[in-house]
C-alpha cells in the first residue's frame, strides 16, 4: 500500500518515520515545506503523482495556550486543512487515518469516556479539533479518527521530556495533581495504527480512543518519571485553580479503549510499562 504521512516533522510523524523502515508498505513522508495541506491542489497533486491509497494525517496545530489567541491559525490547520484532505480522499476514493485529542471531552464523573459521549471541549484547541472531526464523521470516505491523549515521544516537546529537564536542573518543581488522563507512548500509537492499516474494518466506526491502559494525574505521572529516571528532585502537588494557564484543561479525560481493542484485535499495555521502555531508551 502507498501511504502519505503529513506532519512528518512533528513528534508523531517522526515516530512513524522511525518505526516503518521495515514495513511492507511504501511510505511518503511530508511536512509543510513539502506539502501545504491548507492548499487542496497540492494534496491532490501529491496523491495523484505517488498513487496514494491511504493518508495518515499527523499534521495539527497543537499549542493549546496559543490556540486561545491564534484562533484563525488553529482553525486553518485543524479544520480547513482537514476538509481539504477529506475532499481529496472522497474524490480519489482513498482512506485516511486522522489523529484527534481527548480535549474534545470534558467529563465530570469518574467513569471512562466512550467515543460517543461527553463531547464538550472547554478550550479553543479542543474546539478546533472537534470541528475537524465533524468533517470526517460526515465524509463518505473510509476515514477514521483516533483520539489520543498526553502524547510523548523521543521527538519534539512533550511533558515527559520537559519534566526530566526540569528535574535535572532544579531542587523542586510544582506539578498539577487534579487533572486526570491517560499517557500515550507514541510508539504504541504507531504500532496500533499499523495494525489498523492491515485490517478491513474501516467501515465499522469513524471514531476510536487510543492511549496506554490505566490512568494517572500529572503529579503522579511526574513522580513515576523521576522514579524510573532516578532523578532526585522534590515534587510538590498544586491544584489547577492555583496554576495560571491561558487555556482551560479538562479535569477528567480518562478514555475507554474497548472499541479499538475489539474491532482491531489489539492489546494495549499499561501506561507505566510503556513509560519504562521510553525511559530506558531516552538519552
Amino acid at each position: 500500500m502507498r501511504i502519505l504521512v503529513t506532519g512528518s516533522n512533528g513528534q508523531l510523524g517522526k515516530e512513524f518515520k522511525n518505526n516503518t523502515s521495515n514495513s511492507d508498505h511504501e511510505f511518503y513522508f511530508t511536512d509543510k515545506k513539502e506539502l501545504d495541506i491548507t492548499k487542496k491542489k497540492e494534496i491532490l497533486d501529491s496523491v495523484t503523482i505517488y498513487k496514494i491509497e491511504l493518508i495518515i494525517n499527523c499534521a495539527a496545530y497543537t499549542n493549546v495556550n496559543d490556540a486561545e489567541t491564534n484562533k484563525r491559525q488553529a482553525i486553518k490547520i485543524n479544520l480547513d486543512a482537514v476538509r481539504n484532505l477529506v475532499e481529496v480522499c472522497e474524490e480519489k476514493k482513498i482512506k485516511m487515518i486522522h489523529f484527534s485529542t481527548d480535549y474534545v471531552y470534558n467529563s465530570d464523573n469518574l467513569n471512562p469516556i466512550s467515543e460517543c459521549s461527553n463531547i464538550n471541549p472547554i478550550n479553543y484547541y479542543g474546539i478546533s479539533k472537534r470541528e475537524g472531526e465533524k468533517i470526517i464523521e460526515k465524509s463518505s470516505s473510509d476515514s477514521i479518527i483516533i483520539r489520543t491523549s498526553w502524547l510523548y515521544s523521543m521527538y519534539g516537546n512533550n511533558f515527559v521530556k520537559t519534566i526530566i529537564r526540569k528535574g535535572q536542573n532544579a531542587k523542586k518543581i510544582y506539578v498539577i495533581n487534579d487533572q486526570f488522563g491517560c499517557p500515550t507512548y507514541s510508539k504504541d500509537l504507531v504500532d496500533c495504527t499499523l495494525n489498523i492499516i492491515v485490517s478491513n474494518a474501516f467501515n465499522n466506526y469513524k471514531v476510536f480512543n487510543f492511549s496506554n491502559e490505566g490512568y494517572t494525574n500529572w503529579y503522579d505521572f511526574a513522580k513515576k518519571i523521576f522514579e524510573l529516571k532516578k532523578i532526585n528532585c522534590k515534587i510538590l502537588a498544586v491544584n489547577s485553580e492555583k496554576y495560571k494557564s491561558i487555556a482551560n484543561r479538562p479535569k477528567y479525560a480518562v478514555t475507554d479503549k474497548s472499541r479499538i481493542k475489539d474491532i482491531f484485535n489489539i492489546t494495549i499495555r499499561k501506561w507505566d510499562k510503556a513509560l519504562e521502555e521510553f525511559i530506558i531508551n531516552y538519552k
